[in-house]
């Protein structure tokens, strides 16, 4: 079977490492590169945790740096979920591979064009780089097959009430990516709620050892500890594999077309991204919505991915 090409726009982040970690196992994606920008934690992290991850696991994609900044909101970073470095503490062996002279955005470009409409996005940080990239060459549009995106909600947020962090970070990117006219599909909140792992899930699917058992297992007891610190239920939600899941295996999703658009002036609302379930405005849809996903899927696809690094 022919494998997607995809280009991973990430920002890690510990449910990154988790996604690229699927991506690879997966055998169903050619990764034609990694695309790091600021997000989950600044650039200053992000970026170098994408150059270890791809050397960690084998992927020998080009790395290409990205945006340190929003479009034009102030930057805003969340290290107490992931860490101060990003992937929960967890320090991965130096790399031996270094950065494209270009930037993510003429990486993205040029990645397309040797594609000829075949290449795929996966955007699980911040759409930063993705609308850098339409804006800097309108001309790739018809050369991208489809954007699915970690990111947005219909219903409640997690940054605020309405808006997810992705989206809330740089709504005026989100808000580019949904005009482009380029297919999306916008895995959001909530379809990745519904993916909640609990401890008892977690400790059985990391308890085989596999190559990357140092890197999966710390980001979890990272994980377990921080949510202990808030007197949180004790669990996870990799929301960025649900993602890279659904590249592979659509039917780990269940998603309906429908009109979106992103907030970017609202002064209690902005990120959110609005979608137009009652089709009160009868606008054609731009956006496939995950409406819901499959968790014993997802689980399995995860128990496919350990395995393969026991190999």
């Amino acid at each position: 079977m022919k494998k997607i090409p995809v280009i991973i726009d990430c920002d890690p982040g510990t449910d990154d490492a988790f996604a690229i970690a699927l991506a690879k196992a997966s055998g169903r994606l050619d990764i034609r590169a990694l695309t790091p920008v600021s997000g989950n934690v600044g650039l200053e992290h992000t970026a170098p945790n994408a150059l270890a991850l791809n050397d960690y696991l084998g992927l020998g994609a080009p790395v290409g740096k990205g945006a340190a900044r929003p479009m034009i909101k102030e930057r805003v970073i969340n290290p107490a979920t992931h860490g101060e470095n990003g992937l929960g503490e967890v320090e991965l062996p130096a790399p031996r591979c270094t950065f494209e002279e270009d930037p993510a955005w003429d990486v993205i470009y040029r990645e397309a064009v040797a594609q000829k409409g075949e290449l795929e996005i996966a955007a699980i940080g911040p759409l930063t780089n993705i609308a850098i990239t339409l804006l800097k060459y309108p001309d790739i549009k018809p050369l991208i097959k489809r954007i699915t995106m970690m990111g947005g909600a219909w219903g409640v947020g997690n940054s605020t009430p309405y808006a997810e962090f992705n989206i809330w970070i740089d709504p005026h990117a989100c808000d580019v990516v949904f005009k482009s006219g380029i297919p999306i599909t916008m895995v959001g909140l909530d379809a990745t709620r519904q993916t909640f792992f609990t401890a008892e899930e977690m400790d059985r699917l990391l308890a085989p050892d596999c190559a990357i058992s140092p890197l999966l297992r710390g980001i979890w007891e990272y994980t377990r500890a921080q949510k202990a610190r808030e007197g949180r239920e004790s669990g996870i939600i990799l929301h960025d594999a649900l993602a890279i899941a659904a590249l592979y295996c659509p039917e780990v999703i269940r998603t309906e077309p429908y009109f979106a658009t992103c907030e970017v002036r609202g002064s209690l609302t902005e990120g959110q991204t609005v979608v137009d379930l009652p089709n009160r405005w009868k606008k054609e849809p731009n956006v496939d919505v995950a409406m819901s996903a499959d968790k014993e899927k997802l689980y399995a696809l995860l128990q496919e991915m350990v395995a393969f690094y026991q190999n």
